[in-house]
């Protein structure tokens, strides 16, 4: 027993030591970040998939940066990001429905579960195949990650697995995958990811002794303001690729700091 005590607290330790180096935001910080969320906004919140999709859910931390100069660490708890979740229509009155069920009868759980946002990794998790393909195409989730140090591609000890990729090309962004990811063992499906990465990224596919591999970022100006994106489109590939045309790429990357 006291062999794992050591690992434990230093891995305590570790965390605690994290969430130290997260400093309130500077005026500069702040604007530089609201420019950016500005930006994602105006250009995901305006160019939904064609049909009929509303916008479910919208997420960031706005007003409420924090960021810290040890990017690329382990422990990276100062991160920041935005997300936004489209529904079809018939799929958000369901939810809207199923929410307001549960709170006329009380039913915390069901609310807990309706009330917010289905998380795509929740969709691919359904237990009848034909229920979750009908859900994966009524939802559409685009997570944006603010400075990230690398992007992995495969994390085997998350259990992330890649089944397929490739590079495809993005006006307005130095790199960009289609990724086909594997079912893991918490019984998510098989799904796909379109993933644009803004900034200074570059082609550079990497593998660890961890087995993980990974694009690494170099930074500029040290990751003090907002140097790159990596904007994760969780959908099937005919929406996801809709979006990506439709957005203008460009004018996200010229809210960077360069």
């Amino acid at each position: 027993m006291k062999r794992l005590i050591l690992p434990i607290l230093a891995l305590s330790l570790g965390i605690t030591a994290a969430f130290g180096q997260c400093n309130p935001p500077t005026p500069a910080q702040n604007a530089a970040y609201e420019k950016v969320v500005k930006e994602l906004q105006n250009q995901f919140r305006n160019n939904p998939p064609a049909g009929d999709w509303q916008v479910f859910d919208e997420r960031s931390s706005l007003g409420k940066l924090e960021l810290s100069d040890e990017y690329g660490k382990i422990f990276r708890i100062c991160g920041d990001r935005y997300d936004l979740t489209f529904l079809q229509t018939s799929a958000a009155n369901r939810q809207k429905a199923r929410a307001d069920s549960a709170k006329a009868i009380g039913d915390t759980t069901t609310q807990q579960q309706h009330s917010l946002v289905m998380n795509t990794d929740s969709v691919y998790r359904e237990a009848d195949p034909n229920r979750a393909t009908d859900l994966a195409k009524s939802t559409v989730d685009i997570n944006v990650e603010m400075n990230a140090g690398n992007y992995r591609l495969e994390e085997p000890l998350s259990n992330r697995f890649v089944e397929s990729y490739k590079t495809i090309a993005v006006n307005g962004a130095p790199l960009a995958l289609q990724i086909t990811l594997k079912p893991n063992e918490s019984g998510i499906a098989a799904r796909p990811e379109t993933v644009v990465l803004l900034g200074n990224w570059k082609n550079n596919l990497q593998k660890n002794p961890k087995g993980d591999k990974l694009y690494h970022y170099s930074y500029k100006k040290g990751g003090t303001l907002i140097e790159n994106l990596v904007v994760t489109i969780k959908a099937p590939f005919d929406v996801a690729s809709e979006i990506v045309k439709q957005v203008d790429w460009k004018a996200i990357s010229a809210t960077l700091t360069k």
